[in-house]
């Protein structure tokens, strides 16, 4: 498999209320919609590129919601998938092209929320790295 490109459709941020202090539950959901076997885009007939459809949301609970759509474009090597793919009504069953996407996806959009969640002045949806400094072992 491999990564080819990446086009947002919509991005979206909505703060619908502030918050009232205290623990905010944060949630994010993933979801995969239509499948396309791109022929325009294909070069190679034995490696096709195939589009798919996402939409990644960040959820603050009543509070907030950052949400991008868009297409995903992959090159696919491997025939069982192809095949899959190629079906009449695709479904997405194996997990390694399944984490590929994802992963993807989150590291394409991963900057973006976290501005976006800064303007909005909505916690991060994930803890910040910190250092930790202790004292060095005399050998």
């Amino acid at each position: 498999m491999r990564y080819t490109g990446l086009r947002f459709k919509k991005i979206e941020a909505e703060k619908m209320e502030d918050s009232t202090g205290g623990n905010i539950n944060v949630n994010s959901h993933f979801n995969l919609g239509k499948v396309k076997k791109e022929e325009d885009f294909t070069k190679d007939s034995e490696k096709p590129i195939f589009s798919f459809e996402f939409v990644y949301d960040i959820e603050y609970e009543k509070v907030a919601k950052i949400s991008f759509k868009g297409t995903i474009y992959i090159e696919i090597e491997e025939k069982s998938i192809i095949k899959e793919l190629e079906e009449d009504n695709p479904k997405i069953t194996d997990n390694t092209l399944r984490k590929f996407i994802l992963d993807i996806v989150l590291a394409r959009t991963h900057v973006e929320s976290l501005h976006l969640e800064e303007k909005l002045n909505l916690p991060f949806h994930i803890q910040s790295p910190r250092v930790s400094i202790g004292e060095k072992e005399n050998q």
